[in-house]
């Protein structure tokens, strides 16, 4: 009688360990982002993706062009996250993402959510169509309100670039 109960309460244990770790966990890398912008005094960007997606991979790479590059790192860090290959990921995507990927949200410097890829109707993801790119604009935007129109067209020329390339 006493092994079973000792097995019990063991068991209940490493149940509640491991509920506790990925709660934690996925407090602990969102809080790491976080800080990470807060240092920089910038917003954070968060990018939900996965290697297979082609999407994601296309947003990666118009995140990683030089000239945009220069327009958004004055305004956001970006962050990438794999949902896949990351049980924190995963975790922050069931919370933060909007079905479908790419996906992304930006927070401001207190943590608190800003706007997401949700233009009402659903997931932008990459921006492609001329109604997810003016949500692309409004997000950007929303997010800093004093972003030259300037470079928010030159951003989305850079958009329909990729998107061309797909």
């Amino acid at each position: 009688m006493k092994t079973k109960f000792f097995s019990f309460v063991i068991l209940a244990f490493l149940i509640s360990s491991i509920a506790f770790s990925q709660k934690a966990e996925k407090a602990d890398t969102l809080n790491i982002l976080l800080n990470n912008a807060k240092t920089k005094n910038k917003d954070l960007f968060l990018v939900f993706g996965w290697e297979g997606c082609s999407w994601c991979r296309l947003m990666d790479k118009y995140h990683d062009d030089a000239q945009v590059k220069v327009i958004l790192s004055k305004y956001f860090v970006i962050s990438y996250v794999d949902m896949v290959k990351s049980k924190a990921g995963e975790n922050l995507f069931k919370k933060y993402g909007k079905g479908g990927t790419p996906s992304w949200t930006i927070f401001d410097k207190k943590g608190q959510v800003i706007v997401d890829c949700d233009n009402g109707k659903g997931n932008v993801g990459y921006p492609a169509t001329e109604e997810e790119l003016s949500h692309y604009v409004f997000a950007l935007k929303k997010a800093v309100p004093d972003i030259p129109q300037s470079e928010c067209d030159f951003l989305v020329s850079k958009l329909k670039e990729y998107r061309k390339s797909k």
